[in-house]
């Protein structure tokens, strides 16, 4: 393809030394029987290129020759233009960031109000809510108040509640790879943190005891 009455004259071709690789592209203007070339090297493998632009990188060279500030210009705008993306994405990156920590305290309040306050009915939910929280990282120092889940490859399911327990530190705690049995020994009895489990809503846990006790025999 011409642009401007300019054709390649040879197929692009590189130019190799030592670890620099350099595309060569000459490009003609023909003008009855008289025609004058132009030759520029580029940076990089450019020999898959589409020849119209090629022929435009090396006007462009030339153009940046004849009339430097004209090519200044041109650089400070592509510049201006790459610094107005940069700037959207990072405001984009910080809105996203932003609506990402109000989902966080959104799923931290769902746990708190009814995971910790045993208002989940079925098991499944429970899962649903746990699943939200990643998974504990061995070595990792979670900070007070923080909440994670593990996995309780033990756990017997008994309403679809899943493998899955979730754990609130009370104070900073490094996650060693322990087990749930090991987290319910020490680190629950000293108040370190607090294991939530699903065990069916506080109506269910009263009405499971008032039963018990009126089929308790009377003494």
């Amino acid at each position: 393809m011409a642009i401007n009455g300019y054709n390649l004259s040879t197929k692009p071709y590189l130019r190799i030394s030592g670890s620099n690789v350099e595309t060569v592209v000459e490009i003609q203007l023909s003008e009855g029987n008289r025609y004058s070339t132009n030759s520029r090297s580029f940076p990089g493998d450019r020999t898959n290129e589409s020849e119209d632009v090629l022929i435009q990188a090396v006007l462009d060279v030339l153009k940046a020759e004849l009339d430097p500030g004209s090519a200044i210009v041109k650089t400070q705008a592509q510049l201006e233009q790459a610094n107005q993306k940069i700037a959207q994405n990072e405001s984009e990156q910080n809105r996203l960031s932003a609506l990402a920590n109000k989902i966080d305290k959104v799923v931290r309040v769902m746990a708190q109000d009814s995971i910790m306050g045993e208002k989940i009915a079925y098991g499944t939910t429970y899962k649903e809510l746990v699943e939200l929280f990643p998974l504990a990282e061995v070595g990792k120092v979670y900070e007070p108040g923080a909440i994670f889940a593990i996995e309780d490859p033990n756990h017997t399911e008994i309403n679809g509640e899943g493998k899955r327990i979730l754990i609130q530190t009370n104070q900073s705690f490094t996650y060693q790879g322990e087990t749930l049995a090991q987290l319910e020994g020490t680190p629950s009895q000293n108040g370190l943190l607090a294991i939530w489990k699903w065990e069916g809503t506080k109506n269910d846990k009263q009405t499971q005891t008032s039963n018990e006790l009126e089929t308790k025999p009377v003494q």
